[in-house]
């Protein structure tokens, strides 16, 4: 098993270039988990907005006592929500997605659903799944329609 000079250079070289692999995909690998960690920040700061925003609007609504248990209730009891989809596409089944939990937990619900829908393809999702298994009221809320901070 005498391995002549040539193949044991050709080997070592086979060696340097997988090496060289080796390191291009650990720096590849630390560059993405610096990207995910930016991504991160960013999603806490994004939600952070939400939450502000949010608060804000509630502000605005007058506070509604809970409905006292032992009295009758009529079956209209009003129950919101606020469906956040997107405006534009390349998102996936995202909207499909959102719409489906949407619907499937104020199924469970007793009352009627308020439904704001947030974005041009949730709505169309929304009106086309929800309208046959919901008794609902809806607001559209184009994100194009809302003025700029």
């Amino acid at each position: 098993m005498t391995e002549t000079t040539q193949s044991l250079r050709t080997k070592i070289d086979r060696a340097k270039d997988l090496q060289s692999v080796v390191r291009t995909m650990k720096a590849l690998a630390a560059s993405n988990i610096g990207q995910y960690e930016k991504s991160v920040s960013a999603l806490s700061d994004y939600y952070y907005t939400v939450e502000l925003g949010l608060g804000l609007c509630f502000r605005k609504i007058a506070f509604m006592p809970a409905p006292q248990e032992g009295k009758a209730q009529k079956n209209t009891r009003l129950i919101g929500a606020v469906v956040f989809g997107s405006d534009q596409g390349l998102v996936g089944q995202f909207n499909d997605i959102i719409t489906d939990y949407a619907v499937r937990e104020l199924k469970a619900l007793p009352g009627k659903a308020q439904v704001w829908a947030v974005g041009e393809l949730v709505i169309h999702a929304w009106k086309m799944k929800a309208c046959r298994l919901l008794d609902f009221i809806m607001c559209q809320i184009r994100l194009r329609q809302l003025p700029r901070l």
